[in-house]
């Protein structure tokens, strides 16, 4: 399938640098273009009005991760270096860029400048000015991203010294984490925000609640910044796209409502492309009626038209980017036309917003 074929003209203006509530908008008050795909109807509401499309036994599944900084200062000697955190990969080790860029050789060991017990191990050259490292206790680096890092700003290019090109939403980003999680989020380790949740309001899941749909949470975090251009497709051919792994769990209760739900013949109700990832993941290593099994792991499953989902039901995702990897992944759960033919009906309505601070879709 050819990329070109999910272009389309998206006008920076049409992409909020900041959440809603810093914006002074409640969580909830976006709007939400619903995809029917069994009447191919479209249909344009506000965000609030979920609940009338959720029914009673719906699983709605939650991604509980929520992003850490991904900047960090080490010291080398008697100097300091920003470490900036591109990726995680399988195996614990880091991608990584550094500023000053003539800092890293390989076996250099650097010690983090506000934690005395963490070091950065430079591994190998990469590509574009990256290397391979090893944050050794592994376990500690989340921690110490979270008290301690700062965001990097940058783009695809990271040129510049580090500490001038921090994000321009970092200062309320720290004074206003929360504005930058979900309610529900609970595990720190995504280096991009899971932004679909970021539309619940606690007063909005009591209301489903109450209505009867059954809550369950797992954990992606989002491995990748897009230093890396993850989410863009450079290649022709969709198919030639490589996506990059990322590290998931899905405990015991989990696993056992996602069974339930699938023995029951219930909705199950993916909030983000991150739990479709995680959740199709799982439907890939399940035999025919076998039980759904908790799972810690890494995945790299790229999700394109000709896909066969074998969990999801449904799915609540963000508005995306014109030829983006999220776009594809609507584009196969959905249906090509009836995507294509939305997002074309939002840029002649006007008012929508995209990317990880916009609006949202839900199909059905």
């Amino acid at each position: 399938m050819k990329a070109k074929d999910f272009d389309f003209k998206l006008e920076p203006g049409l992409i909020p640098h900041a959440p809603n509530e810093l914006r002074g908008r409640h969580r909830d008050s976006g709007r939400m273009i619903v995809l029917d795909r069994t009447s191919n109807a479209i249909a344009h509401v506000n965000f609030s009005s979920i609940c009338d499309y959720l029914r009673a036994g719906d699983l709605l599944v939650l991604n509980d991760s929520y992003v850490v900084p991904n900047m960090l200062l080490f010291r080398h000697g008697e100097g300091t270096a920003w470490v900036i955190i591109c990726g995680h990969e399988p195996g614990r080790t880091s991608i990584a860029a550094f500023r000053p860029v003539d800092i890293p050789v390989p076996g250099l060991s650097l010690i983090a400048a506000e934690d005395d017990q963490l070091r950065c191990r430079v591994l190998s050259p990469l590509p574009r000015g990256l290397w391979s490292v090893a944050f050794e206790p592994a376990d500690r680096l989340a921690l110490t991203l979270e008290q301690h890092g700062q965001r990097y700003g940058g783009s695809t290019d990271p040129a510049g010294p580090a500490a001038q090109r921090a994000n321009t939403a970092s200062s309320s980003w720290r004074s206003s984490p929360e504005a930058y999680r979900s309610v529900y989020a609970k595990s720190p380790g995504s280096l991009q925000i899971p932004s679909a949740g970021l539309h619940f309001s606690e007063a909005l899941l009591d209301r489903l609640t109450g209505k009867g749909v059954e809550i369950a949470h797992i954990t992606l975090h989002v491995g990748a910044t897009e230093l890396l251009s993850v989410r863009r497709i450079a290649e022709q051919e969709v198919e030639d796209h490589k996506v990059r792994p990322e590290f998931f769990t899905v405990e015991p209760v989990a696993a056992a409502q996602l069974d339930r739900a699938l023995t029951e013949k219930r909705r199950i109700v993916a909030v983000g492309t991150t739990v479709l990832r995680t959740l199709e993941t799982l439907g890939l290593s399940m035999a025919r009626d076998a039980a759904v099994r908790p799972q810690t792991g890494w995945t790299d499953l790229y999700v394109y038209p000709g896909f066969e989902f074998k969990i999801v039901d449904a799915l609540l995702t963000n508005l995306h980017r014109p030829r983006s990897t999220h776009l594809v992944l609507t584009a196969a759960f959905a249906g090509y036309d009836l995507v294509m033919k939305s997002y074309a009906e939002m840029i002649v309505a006007g008012g929508y917003e995209f990317d990880m601070f916009g609006d949202s879709m839900l199909i059905v």
